[in-house]
């Protein structure tokens, strides 16, 4: 039987992606369990914004819901290459790109450049760690960290768990801690031919909290690492899908 493969976070992996996943033999859906809501602006952080020195993105999503107030002269650093492609689609090359996809690994490598001190924005999600704008802080930067966007539960993709969950062989990923929350929230019952993919360690540790093993995840936390991992440990397990 062909293994599903669901991808439950907001924004579907490319088609470039999806074709090979196909093509490794999975059939693949969307059913996304968050959903991402720009916010207003704080009077703070306009009023900042003419002295700004550096905008830190740690996601896509905070890139497009801060592209309005982005000007030319900003610096701009980000978490990895997922995040700088959203830069290019809206024309803007990054200054600094972390080599690492972990938040705290990010701002220590761009506190090893030994810049002296910055006026900092780092707009973030609603559910996110404030241990960086800590750290960036306790470097001696000037830092206006906020809430960017809000990130809630998807009822319209809740919905569709149930079609899922009584199907076989079944692969869940996950691509956030708010994205499992959001799958837990239906209480499910997942089958013993139901698999779990996680992007990395925030996100497995959420799981195994919950009570459930983690099947699959990649040394470095991307979509597409992960999708790598799942390929990868099924043809070594099956030979052939």
């Amino acid at each position: 039987m062909v293994k599903k493969i669901i991808f439950t976070r907001e924004q579907a992996p490319d088609s470039a992606w999806l074709e090979k996943i196909r093509q490794a033999g999975f059939e693949t859906h969307h059913v996304p369990l968050i959903r991402c809501q720009s916010l207003p602006l704080p009077e703070a952080v306009q009023a900042v914004l003419p002295e700004v020195d550096w905008v830190f993105f740690t996601s896509a999503v905070a890139v497009e819901a801060f592209s309005p107030y982005l000007k030319a002269d900003f610096q701009i650093a980000t978490i990895g290459p997922q995040t700088s492609q959203a830069l290019d689609k809206l024309g803007r090359a990054c200054d600094f790109q972390a080599s690492s996809h972990y938040g705290l690994d990010f701002i220590q490598e761009w506190l090893d450049l030994a810049l002296p001190t910055q006026k900092i924005l780092l707009p973030q999600s609603s559910l996110s760690n404030p241990s960086l704008a800590e750290k960036l802080k306790e470097a001696g930067h000037e830092v206006w960290a906020w809430p960017m966007y809000e990130t809630t539960s998807n009822p319209a993709g809740q919905d569709q768990l149930e079609t899922y969950l009584s199907q076989e062989d079944v692969i869940w990923t996950f691509a956030s801690p708010s994205a499992w929350q959001s799958f837990c929230a239906i209480k499910p019952h997942l089958a013993s031919s139901h698999q779990i993919a996680v992007i990395g360690q925030t996100t497995a540790q959420a799981v195994k909290e919950s009570g459930y093993g983690v099947d699959y995840q990649p040394q470095s936390p991307s979509v597409e690492e992960m999708v790598k991992e799942i390929i990868k440990k099924e043809e070594k397990k099956h030979g052939i899908l």
